[in-house]
């Protein structure tokens, strides 16, 4: 039986996950590479010839992409999935379709498993490499954040539904949510 700490982070992940899920399929096609802060964060292709930007699929693809990175976080050799090894650097190449990205959330989950069933208290406590961007933070800490960066691109992806006048579907966990 799983510790409650455990259940805690696997709670936390599919909470988060199922937010992220319910944020990219409320996106209407004709919002999906609408940019959140044109202004700010246009989308455009860099020099080098990666995309970057603020659509909701960016939003989505970079906040997925991160957490499956993360939870290698360099102890481990890390390539995302087929098509998401499609990418500039850390950029993707392409926009990423909703299907796809409804894949990748599904990935994640099954990632966000593999990484609590072996997070003992040696791994937990084990810290992150100097290459990794959180160098010398135990990986039990940045494991435990993961989630909030993933609630926090699906919130901005559905505030900016909500602007847009799209009807979005009850945050999960709330009595009204019939499921994604």
């Amino acid at each position: 039986m799983p510790s409650a700490l455990e259940q805690s982070l696997a709670a936390n992940f599919q909470s988060s996950l199922l937010l992220m899920q319910t944020a990219l399929t409320d996106t209407p096609g004709e919002l999906w590479e609408q940019d959140l802060w044109p202004a700010e964060a246009p989308t455009h292709r860099r020099a080098d010839g990666g995309l970057e930007g603020s659509a909701p699929w960016f939003l989505g693809y970079h906040a997925l992409t991160v957490l499956d990175y993360d939870l290698s976080a360099e102890l481990e050799p890390w390539q995302p999935p087929k098509p998401f090894d499609e990418n500039v650097w850390s950029l993707p190449a392409r926009v990423f379709t909703k299907d796809e990205l409804l894949g990748y959330t599904e990935y994640c989950r099954g990632r966000v498993q593999q990484a609590l069933e072996g997070l003992s208290e040696e791994a937990a406590e084990r810290p992150v490499p100097a290459q990794h961007r959180y160098h010398a933070t135990p990986f039990a800490v940045l494991v435990g954040s993961l989630p909030l960066h993933v609630v926090e691109h699906a919130s901005q992806i559905r505030q900016f539904l909500t602007a847009a006048g799209v009807t979005v579907q009850p945050v999960p966990g709330d009595r009204h949510y019939k499921g994604a």
